[in-house]
């Protein structure tokens, strides 16, 4: 027998003689039923908007694990961590969850692991109606209901203040750049991501929403038809650094860009507007006032 067998083996006895008698079944996200025993002790999240969900609601400490990018609020830098979509098996039956957060792709290989008890749930929402039930079902699940709806509650009002703002405003045309690896075709974010959602709302026109792909690159004569009023620069993995407007400017090409010509390029912070949690409504905030400077001073 293997030791990961043997770990397997003791954690699922363990599970079995503490389960609650009061089952919860939640439907996720890939449409699928899982029922809980009980309310979770021990959580692993494998995505920042799991992680910053359960701080939000008040249940940091049944955390046991994150994912690497987990780093809001700073406590949870502190917490063990797990690659999201190569997940040490050992490593994850050692921490000993009994409930595992994820999202699509991150989540399948850890499904055999609910033969032994742990049960995975995947919640990958792409818009802000399934991130608002998201939350509540968390909230169910870590039996933090009241917590879990004044929280909604209150993104609902912030929203709301938002899309009053901008509702008879022009729709200036935006070009989001979520990753400028290579400056000649950066990625932006089309249908289907959250952050288009988050552009139309901002009083934006995503320059991508009709493209093919929720990500795709744009090469220089693409940018260039587009010819966006604004450029944003959203790049989560590109290092800090204030002159990112001028650099991107500077590029090749960009000169030729209505959005350069008349100094519009701004950055904005990347985790704000692409991670589903409760921040999300702050990234529209920011947004919101990128597109529309003279709406929110």
């Amino acid at each position: 027998m293997t030791r990961l067998a043997i770990l397997l083996g003791w954690i699922a006895l363990l599970l079995w003689g503490v389960a609650d008698a009061s089952p919860l079944t939640i439907v996720d996200d890939a449409g699928r039923s899982v029922t809980l025993g009980g309310p979770p002790k021990r959580i692993m999240t494998l995505t920042p908007g799991h992680t910053e969900i359960l701080f939000a609601l008040g249940a940091a400490d049944r955390i046991v694990a994150v994912d690497q990018w987990s780093d809001f609020p700073s406590a949870a830098k502190f917490k063990p961590q797990v690659a999201p979509f190569s997940p040490n098996l050992e490593q994850v039956v050692r921490l000993n969850p009994d409930l595992i957060l994820s999202t699509h792709g991150g989540a399948e290989p850890l499904l055999p692991l609910e033969r032994h008890g742990m049960r995975v749930i995947i919640f990958a929402p792409r818009t802000l109606e399934e991130l608002y039930r998201n939350i509540l079902l968390i909230g169910r699940i870590v039996d933090a209901e009241a917590r879990a709806e004044g929280l909604v509650r209150v993104m609902r009002q912030r929203v709301a203040a938002v899309v009053a703002k901008v509702r008879d405003a022009p729709r200036p045309r935006v070009f989001i750049e979520v990753d400028g690896t290579d400056p000649a075709r950066p990625f932006t974010a089309g249908p289907g991501s959250f952050v288009d959602v988050l552009v139309q709302l901002a009083g934006g026109a995503n320059v991508a929403a009709r493209s093919r792909t929720a990500w795709p690159q744009f090469s220089l004569e693409e940018l260039v038809k587009a010819d966006p009023d604004l450029i944003i620069l959203a790049d989560p993995l590109a290092p800090p650094n204030l002159d990112a407007p001028g650099l991107a400017a500077r590029r090749p090409g960009w000169g030729r860009l209505r959005a350069v010509r008349r100094g519009a390029i701004a950055a904005i912070d990347a985790n704000l507007i692409s991670r589903p949690g409760p921040r999300i409504v702050e990234g529209l905030e920011r947004l919101a006032g990128l597109v529309h400077p003279d709406r929110f001073q």
